[in-house]
């Protein structure tokens, strides 16, 4: 039988168990998007891949916990710190994935958002058949989303679209239509993780006072239910941008 001293240096295996497991889950998580995003699977193998990996986490979580505890310092095993870094890892992507999942149960079926509920920008060359739900959507944006309205300046129409293309295209959206002219731009972006189209119009029309009113409306190219806020957090920032831009 081992003598405390030999006992003192065993290292705990569910310890690194654990963190293998953490670790294949953070993998599973980063690919499931991705993978999707490329082409290798589609959104609902994403989703799949997704669960799976949160019930990895969780598992992870447990056994890092329950590490950590046998591993604690003064025991007679190592790998404390392991169990330690398996939590570091696990508490904020699960934090993330619970939000993932809350925004698409919490927030309302819709996937176009614009800031005329009742007149929205129409899709003149982007590449957007989604015609806007004026009944359910308008009352969906009066409850959810108060906030989204035009954007009212006191600089010129022509202006007003200068700035807005300069916007876009710090952004990087891919551009079908630049029409200050008719005032009128559209472009795509793509979320970030799934790699997802949505479209947007942004059109431009002149105030009595000689100013500018700027309406947004942004739409998923595909899909239904809800973008978890994804269409009205863009119109937000995109409006952000551009008051950073005007003149003081």
């Amino acid at each position: 039988m081992p003598d405390a001293h030999d006992r003192s240096h065993t290292f705990y295996k569910p310890a690194l168990t654990a963190l293998g497991l953490v670790l294949l889950s953070l993998l599973a998580a980063i690919a499931a998007p991705l993978g999707s995003r490329f082409g290798f699977w589609n959104f609902d193998a994403a989703v799949v891949i997704l669960k799976a990996a949160a019930g990895g986490f969780i598992a992870g979580t447990v056994l890092s916990m329950y590490s950590a505890i046998a591993t604690r310092p003064g025991s007679l095993r190592r790998g404390f710190f392991i169990s330690l870094l398996g939590l570091v890892i696990t508490v904020p992507t699960l934090s993330f994935l619970y939000f993932w999942q809350e925004a698409k149960n919490n927030f309302p079926p819709m996937v176009d958002i614009s800031t005329d509920p009742d007149k929205p920008p129409e899709f003149w060359a982007a590449p957007n058949s989604r015609v806007y739900d004026e009944v359910s959507g308008s009352a969906f944006q009066m409850e959810f989303y108060p906030d989204i309205e035009p954007l009212l300046v006191d600089i010129p129409p022509d202006r007003a679209c200068e700035l807005a293309l300069e916007v876009v295209r710090d952004k990087d959206w891919e551009i079908w239509e630049e029409n200050c002219e008719a005032r009128h731009i559209e472009a795509t972006d793509r979320t970030f993780w799934f790699g997802f189209s949505d479209d947007v119009v942004i059109h431009i029309t002149a105030t009595e006072d000689g100013g500018s009113r700027i309406d947004m409306r942004s739409a998923s190219r595909f899909g239904s239910g809800s973008d978890g806020g994804t269409n009205a957090r863009r119109i937000r920032g995109f409006f952000k941008a551009l008051r950073r831009r005007l003149p003081h």
